[in-house]
């Protein structure tokens, strides 16, 4: 459908050779795309895009699979208007037609870094509809899980199977397993200054965090962190934390974040990625 609107659209220019025309953008937009610009904007205000960085993006959806396409914006609403003009590149980005646009979706993010990181960890990426049904020794599935019992945090990367008693939550493809086990690995030494631990281990195939206060702040805010994505800029847990590893929990909190907003759109679009 691409290739033919293309065509289209450039013997038109061609035809035309007035160039006061062409410049003119009322003019171009209404007559190629049937929009003019007073139509565009007044449509993108309708919807009431936010003018913020962040993402617009599509969840496709096969049989058994699904994926994130879209692109990182400085504006969102900008992205929005640009796809109801019709422009060629947004739209294949998306995977979409133009008079679909307004189907498509957003998500907001404090700046275009964290955007980026988002983008690069899940987008563009295929995982399956029904992630148990095909978990194995062989194929542990994409997501990381999670237990958390009264007094333990106990991240599994790379098997969705868990032993002990205590909550169980998938949290999505949020990192890298071998990033993760270097990065939680440095973190112990720093945590230790903050507070004492009954046990601390980290491998290639779990994080697990025991401390002796249970209720300590730093507990609360990495259980904060894996189940809701949520990490506050004045955490307890960042203060004097170097930068490599500042920089990665909120990372981690920002892609959990997202993952939380997939699961939820899925949910309602009914297609269930909580099981």
């Amino acid at each position: 459908m691409h290739n033919e609107f293309d065509f289209l659209t450039q013997e038109t220019f061609n035809l035309n050779t007035q160039d006061e025309i062409l410049a003119d953008d009322d003019f171009r937009n209404e007559f190629l795309f049937g929009h003019s610009s007073e139509q565009i904007n007044k449509e993108v205000q309708k919807q009431d895009y936010p003018q913020t960085c962040g993402l617009v993006f599509n969840i496709v959806k096969s049989s058994s699979t699904f994926s994130l396409r879209g692109v990182i914006t400085d504006n969102i609403s900008d992205t929005f208007e640009a796809a109801l003009i019709g422009d060629t590149a947004t739209l294949k980005a998306l995977r979409i037609d133009q008079d679909e646009v307004t189907k498509s979706l957003y998500y907001e993010v404090d700046n275009l870094d964290l955007a980026q990181v988002i983008f690069d960890q899940v987008f563009n990426k295929r995982f399956p509809l029904e992630e148990d049904l095909i978990c194995n020794i062989s194929d542990p599935g994409f997501s990381w899980w999670y237990q958390r019992s009264d007094d333990a945090i106990r991240i599994n990367f790379k098997s969705h199977k868990l032993e002990g008693n205590g909550q169980r939550l998938k949290l999505g493809p949020i990192g890298d397993v071998c990033i993760a086990s270097i990065l939680f690995s440095r973190l112990e030494k720093y945590l230790e200054s903050k507070m004492s631990f009954l046990e601390y281990n980290v491998s290639e195939k779990h994080f697990i965090i025991k401390p002796k206060d249970r209720f300590h702040r730093v507990f609360d805010e990495l259980s904060a962190l894996f189940e809701e994505g949520e990490l506050d800029r004045d955490a307890h847990i960042l203060k004097g934390l170097d930068g490599t590893l500042n920089l990665y929990l909120k990372e981690l909190a920002t892609i959990r974040k997202f993952w939380l907003r997939v699961e939820s759109l899925n949910t309602d679009q009914g297609f269930n990625l909580l099981s």
